[in-house]
């Protein structure tokens, strides 16, 4: 009789156990997911604004950051623009703010030190997508907060040319670099043109639509239906899909045809994440679980699980309005990263793996973190 009473408790409490399991695991899964507050978000401005404010020169942090990888050093004025102009449409008072510091931030742009890595024949600008397709979509934002930007006759120009090439383009893409024709790249360049026809009734954003029909037919993964990374230069495919590419491409497409866009975001869900309950992380490609160094675009991977990947898929849930997963990845990304507070200003460290490129990774995280334009 004593044993019975004995089992009956443990199983009490096991049930018990059980519950409270299940009541972790739903409140933790539930759409909780909330923009950062405005104290947070008025120390990281501080840090971007001053960051763009001191320009590229070789010995501020952006110019260190961009001698280690010129990308990167766009990147940050782009992705701050872009997070910038999401803040402003959801609060008006900002409005001036941001339209100073991303006019600071074109003009830093337009300097040689981020510039002429992506330039063949300088003065002239860089023929690159990846350097005109991020410059475009920032004229694009300030002219969206100043009508009266005085880049607009730049906007119009550069959205003109992009557009012309589009039609000639045989690849249907644009070249990043000599004879490398990324698709995440070309993503950009297409929003900025829709942005344009948004702003001006523009024919340009016509590019958007081609693109799409062409990529539904020709550039996605027959086993996942994912958008490849890169075509040859006549536009056959050259690389598989990937994560941190996938992610990035899904929120620009999102401003050229949303129904594709939310299409790839849940194939990429489907085919390249894990969901862990209370987390969910996405790997850099669709079936390998390898650990390995990576490279620039994945960085480390720890069984085949990416940064990047789980970052871009942040932006992407946020953008699109699945709070309930935008919840569990910023858990991810608050569970790897550390802050950073100096006086009035606030930024983020990676944990666990040696990987410094702030200003980059907070300027990605103010983009992420605000609902944006999809």
């Amino acid at each position: 009789m004593q044993r019975n009473r004995h089992w009956s408790r443990r199983i009490r409490w096991g049930r018990l156990l059980v519950l409270l399991a299940l009541l972790l695991w739903v409140s933790t899964s539930w759409p909780t997911y909330q923009p950062p507050g405005r104290p947070e978000l008025r120390l990281r401005l501080n840090y971007l604004e001053r960051v763009i404010q001191e320009g590229a020169a070789p010995a501020t942090a952006l110019g260190k950051l961009t001698a280690q990888n010129p990308e990167w050093g766009l990147f940050t004025l782009s992705f701050t623009t872009y997070g910038l102009a999401n803040l402003a449409a959801r609060q008006p008072d900002l409005r001036a703010e941001a339209a100073a510091t991303i006019g600071r931030a074109i003009q830093v742009a337009l300097t040689d030190p981020i510039r002429q890595p992506f330039a063949e024949s300088p003065p002239a600008l860089p023929g690159s997508v990846l350097y005109l397709g991020h410059l475009n979509l920032m004229l694009g934002y300030h002219r969206q907060l100043v009508p009266n930007s005085p880049y607009r006759d730049l906007h119009d120009s550069l959205s003109a040319a992009l557009a012309t090439r589009y039609r000639q383009a045989t690849s249907g893409n644009l070249p990043s670099y000599p004879n490398l024709r990324w698709l995440p790249d070309n993503t950009v360049a297409l929003a900025s043109l829709a942005l344009h026809s948004r702003l001006t009734g523009s024919t340009y954003a016509a590019a958007g639509p081609r693109w799409v029909a062409r990529a539904r037919r020709e550039w996605l993964d027959s086993s996942t239906g994912l958008l490849v990374s890169m075509v040859d230069t006549t536009g056959r495919p050259r690389e598989e899909p990937r994560g941190s590419h996938l992610g990035w491409s899904i929120w620009f497409l999102g401003q050229v045809d949303s129904t594709f866009a939310r299409q790839q975001y849940a194939q990429y869900q489907q085919h390249h994440s894990t969901n862990l309950g209370v987390l969910r992380l996405y790997r850099e490609f669709a079936s390998r679980y390898g650990t390995e160094a990576g490279n620039v675009d994945s960085g480390p991977l720890i069984l085949g699980y990416g940064i990047p990947a789980t970052a871009f898929a942040f932006a992407d849930a946020v953008a699109l309005r699945d709070y309930r997963n935008a919840g569990r990845l910023r858990r991810v990304i608050s569970l790897g990263s550390r802050d950073i507070r100096e006086g009035d200003e606030l930024r983020y460290g990676v944990r666990l793996v040696s990987l410094d490129v702030n200003p980059l990774s907070e300027a990605l995280l103010l983009w992420a973190d605000v609902p944006g334009q999809p």
